[in-house]
């Protein structure tokens, strides 16, 4: 096992297109760590470079305690896993986990030792026998990943190798990787551009937006404590409810206004986030997660009324889409099934702008849509971020977590 670093890495394609901006990362040795975002953000091309598969442009990537810039692939002493299983199908189970060894001249007695281990691990042991034309998607991927253990490398690389698969096995799988990696504690790097899987699977997790690292944190800081509109607007499924607001000062209060409604900020609330007063008498997008709006009926906390749109019916809850009166957030480093446009108005008040709020909501509620609807919400559980900068705005507590700003 090693740890592996990116230092000040870039990659720029044909002179000015740049894939990857400086980033820096260190993943600890036997952490699994997820590099996540949308396609074209640089995270393949990051693995790629750790992998020896793509030329760094400037910065450098260090293995243990070897600077491996200059290596070829089978220097690194790394292992990779890819989308397509690149199994020999005229080979069996046991003959294809065992050709890394056989290529690297592992005695035989070794070579089965390891294999068998493996195979016991992965469940694979009654199938060795077998070809991959013989075996499931989810085995297939399971053999794939047993080569690439079966050599005890220093470092596994996967890039995305859960997308062949159906949605039900997928989440077996990534479950089972999660599991795999804990039992081996082999240091890993994984890459995804599925929010949820990374949530689900890694130690911490990278998020990246064109080429920069934007936060790396655990699944929980990144969901409670985003450090920028997209990393707000990526994380989260639903993702998080953003829009625009105006906050000013009466009386030594802080109240926040969205669309024709107003609340207070509470006091508790203002001291915990100092900069929000510096906010007064100017606009500033806030957020709130789904799970945190409430129907109001027997709810304490700032309310806001609107018209049900749709009500999506998953059996254990509901997802509610509420127009609200409120002024959408226009802004280039949104995730687009983020962005909050104006919703088709159903007379809410002859609104002049209005956004869809997502809402979970207990399964039990009947609610239908065309009803009016009040819901209420805990201004703590509000997200601040700046509207021309995109940061969030800071807790006078938190260390700071952003790696990057998005512009």
């Amino acid at each position: 096992m090693a740890e592996i670093q990116f230092i000040h890495v870039s990659k720029v394609y044909g002179g000015d297109t740049p894939a990857v901006r400086d980033l820096n990362l260190e993943v600890n040795e036997g952490e699994f760590v997820v590099l996540v975002g949308p396609s074209g953000c640089g995270k393949t091309t990051a693995l790629r470079m750790v992998a020896g598969l793509e030329e760094i442009t400037e910065g450098e990537i260090r293995i243990g305690d070897r600077v491996v810039n200059d290596l070829p692939p089978r220097e690194r002493d790394i292992a990779m896993v890819f989308q397509n299983y690149a199994l020999y199908p005229h080979k069996s189970v046991y003959e294809n986990l065992a050709f890394g060894l056989r290529m690297r001249k592992v005695p035989k007695a070794e070579q089965k030792r390891r294999v068998e281990e493996i195979a016991r691990v992965l469940g694979l042991g009654e199938m060795l026998n077998r070809r991959p034309a013989q075996l499931s998607g989810g085995q297939r991927q399971r053999v794939a990943m047993g080569r690439a253990i079966v050599r005890e490398p220093k470092a596994f690389l996967m890039d995305e190798p859960l997308s062949n698969l159906d949605a039900k096995l997928r989440v077996q799988m990534r479950a089972e990787i999660a599991r795999i990696q804990q039992a081996l504690k082999v240091t890993t790097v994984y890459v995804t551009h599925d929010q949820v899987e990374a949530m689900t699977m890694g130690d911490r997790v990278a998020v990246m937006r064109d080429g920069k690292l934007q936060q790396v944190d655990t699944t929980q800081r990144l969901y409670d404590a985003p450090a920028n509109l997209f990393v707000a607007s990526f994380v989260g499924s639903p993702p998080m409810n953003l829009f625009e607001a105006g906050v000013r000062r009466d009386n030594g209060r802080l109240l926040c206004r969205v669309g024709d409604s107003q609340f207070e900020l509470p006091a508790d609330l203002a001291a915990a986030r100092p900069a929000l007063g510096e906010y007064a008498g100017r606009r500033i997008a806030v957020g709130i997660r789904p799970e945190d709006v409430r129907e109001a009926s027997g709810w304490d906390g700032a309310r806001l009324r609107g018209r049900i749109l749709l009500v999506e019916s998953l059996g254990s809850e509901q997802l509610v889409h509420i127009e609200i009166a409120a002024a959408p957030l226009e802004r280039s480093d949104l995730v687009d099934i983020a962005a909050q446009p104006p919703g088709p108005s159903l007379g809410v008040g002859e609104l002049e702008q209005a956004v869809t709020l997502l809402g979970r909501f207990d399964r039990h509620l009947l609610l239908s849509p065309g009803e009016a609807v009040e819901v209420a919400i805990d201004p703590r559980l509000l997200h601040f971020f700046d509207l021309e900068t995109g940061v969030a705005v800071p807790s006078a507590v938190d260390a700071p977590v952003a790696a990057g700003v998005a512009g």
